[in-house]
């Protein structure tokens, strides 16, 4: 497993995107570099590759940003409507997902230990 260690501080982090987080200035947006379409629209490059990274567990979550994100270029070279729902889908689709993981991380927290019985 690879470490990453602050150049700065010697903080330690378990991956890159907690040591970019680490790095970037406070008054600064996360770091989230894009790359711009044919038709000007900018595909979030950034937020794909933590997607990706936070559900590297889960093939049928990858198959389905894999997917999405194809058919997402492929529409940015070649329709317009087409692109404008597609992103809609995409932006709901990712909302949900988060707020599934952050509802899941909150239950986590509320249930008592089994083994404790508090």
């Amino acid at each position: 497993m690879d470490e990453y260690i602050c150049d700065e501080c010697g903080e330690h982090f378990i991956d890159a995107f907690e040591l970019v987080d680490h790095n970037t200035p406070e008054d600064e947006d996360e770091f989230n570099p894009s790359l711009i379409l044919p038709n000007g629209y900018r595909l979030q490059i950034g937020s794909l590759l933590r997607f990706m990274y936070e559900n590297s567990d889960d093939p049928e979550q990858i198959r389905k940003i894999a997917q999405s994100t194809y058919v997402t270029l492929f529409a940015a070279e070649h329709s317009q409507e087409v692109l404008e729902e597609l992103i809609e889908e995409m932006v709901v689709s990712t909302e949900m997902l988060r707020f599934d993981d952050s509802l899941k991380e909150l239950l986590e927290k509320d249930e008592p230990d089994d083994e404790s019985g508090a």
